[in-house]
This record gives C-alpha cells, structure tokens and sequence, in this order.
C-alpha cells in the first residue's frame, strides 16, 4: 500500500505532521493558561462542566429474581378462581408486558400442574 506513494509525497507528510504535532502542542498550553487564568478568577473550566451521566436503563431496574413472574401468575390466577384470567388481564393486574405473559404460558406454563387454558389467552389454575 505505501510502495505506491512517492518519496516526495511521504517527506510532505512527514512534514506536514510535526506541523501538526507542532500546533496540538501550543494549543495544549493555551488551554493550560486559560485553565490557569479561569483558576485565579473562579471560573469552572469547560473540562469539569462536560462530565457524563450514568444512567440505569429501565430493564436493568426491573429485574427480579428467579421464579417471581411465576409466583405472581399463580397467586393472581388462584384468586380470579374457576372463571381464570385473560393475559391481557394479567397484564395490567401485575404490570408485566403481554409478551412476556405469552412466553411464559408457551414455556414454564406448560410444567405448572393445575394450569388449563380454558379460552384464547385466557388461563385458570
């Protein structure tokens, strides 16, 4: 890739960037002296004002432990009693995403003894 550059054009580059290291170094010690300026007059440099946030995301601060979603769908569906509940009912009633709602009936649903469907999204225990 570089055999194809002339010498001429590489000796330019070379100048070129200790040009530019040259300029990075005095622009370094102008904001040296600017910090040191701000210092003697209390003036919070650009540096201290431009730290970053850390924020949790909303899936991090729900997580729950193992097996809760379980024992929250079989104490909701024991107190609804014969007639069951609908997913959508559910939802709102433990305030958990219908998706997760039909991923668990499709999976750990199916090894809970006692859980029926008895109607479309609808279960009782």
């Amino acid at each position: 890739m570089l055999r194809n550059i002339p010498s001429a054009a590489l000796k330019e580059l070379v100048k070129l960037s200790e040009r530019k290291e040259l300029l990075l170094a005095r622009i370094q010690e102008i904001d040296r002296e600017m910090v040191r300026v701000q210092g003697r007059f209390g003036i919070p440099s650009q540096n201290e004002d431009q730290r970053g946030t850390v924020t949790v995301s909303r899936a991090a601060q729900r997580r729950t432990g193992r097996g809760v979603l379980k024992g929250k769908i079989v104490r909701a569906l024991r107190s609804a009693g014969r007639k069951g509940l609908t997913i959508q009912e559910l939802s709102k009633k433990l305030h958990v995403p219908t998706a997760n709602l039909y991923v668990w009936f499709n999976g750990t649903g199916k090894n809970v003894p006692g859980l029926r469907k008895v109607g479309v999204a609808k279960y009782r225990l």
